[in-house]
């Protein structure tokens, strides 16, 4: 892998700050595509060198409050590589781009999906989150249903055939805010100690972590970090 900083690392920060959110997948290709333009002669890097990419880049970032994070999401949804930045708070953006009414929506809707099994909500349940919005604040239903298409097309949102649940831009950029004001129903991985939305629980003391966690730690330690038994969940 590249030792110092070159037009790969700009290349692909300016790839993820014009996207904002991607697919592993397509990060991959993009990071395939600068190797080939700046180290044609180089082997082609895999979609396990991104994340060292990515370490290169973040101390470049961190004085600007920003970072790139490779997401491991729900696991019927792709992982992504997010844009995050961390300069103010999520929901003083969101005020700047919506409506009081809006900005109220969106506050229900990660109340919803915090508080809710699985941070999950079924499809039909959305049109009735309206009727939850702060009282002397309105949204007609017909708008609720353009937000979820424009919530899930920026990343906030993800809609599979389990319903509605938070996006990997939310995931990124609403951690802590969720963290502190729902620290009952959000958990963090007994690893890393971030914030877990999507994970694997041990099947003997239901302790949650994330994926890539567990495949770090499992390489040297077979018993649960937690109850100390045997493992006995696949990590694939």
């Amino acid at each position: 892998m590249i030792s110092t900083y070159s037009n790969i690392h700009r290349g692909f920060l300016q790839a993820c700050s014009l996207h904002g959110t991607m697919t592993v997948k397509d990060a991959a290709k993009i990071m395939v595509h600068l190797f080939g333009q700046n180290q044609p002669n180089d082997p082609i890097p895999d979609e396990q060198r991104l994340q060292e990419l990515i370490d290169q880049i973040n101390p470049k970032l961190s004085r600007f409050q920003q970072k790139i994070v490779l997401l491991e999401s729900d696991p019927k949804q792709p992982n992504y590589v997010v844009f995050a930045n961390l300069s103010d708070s999520p929901l003083d953006r969101f005020q700047t781009a919506y409506p009081a009414g809006e900005l109220s929506f969106f506050r229900v809707v990660l109340h919803e999906l915090a508080t809710t099994e699985g941070h999950k909500l079924e499809q039909i349940e959305w049109l009735n989150l309206t009727t939850k919005i702060e009282e002397g604040r309105s949204l007609t239903k017909s708008r609720a249903e353009e937000l979820l298409s424009e919530w899930v097309g920026a990343g906030y949102l993800v809609l599979d055939e389990d319903g509605i649940g938070f996006g990997p831009k939310t995931q990124v950029e609403f951690d802590r805010y969720l963290l502190n004001n729902f620290p009952d129903q959000v958990e963090q991985c007994r690893l890393c100690k971030e914030v877990l939305f999507y994970g694997i629980k041990c099947a003997k003391c239901s302790v949650s972590m994330h994926k890539t966690c567990a495949k770090k730690y499992f390489k040297k330690v077979k018993n649960c970090p937690a109850c100390k038994k045997a493992w006995t969940v696949a990590l694939d």
